[in-house]
């Protein structure tokens, strides 16, 4: 996963690059630099994108009545 998808899976899931880091126990700055790196995102930030959209795929949709 690149820059771009992994930005795209924050916003999709309304999460942030502090939100991000906390959870990994990361400084800001250091999510951050993955912008400027050539590398992938690191396995332990996709794997908390991973999770993240299979735990709020499995909560109940609340519905007006």
């Amino acid at each position: 996963m690149g820059w771009e998808e992994f930005t795209e899976a924050l916003e999709e899931l309304y999460m942030d690059v502090e939100e991000v880091a906390e959870k990994l126990g990361l400084e800001v700055d250091e999510v951050k630099a993955w912008e400027e790196s050539d590398d992938e995102i690191p396995d332990e930030a996709v794997e908390l994108i991973k999770s993240e959209r299979e735990k709020r795929s499995s909560e109940p949709v609340e519905t007006e009545e």
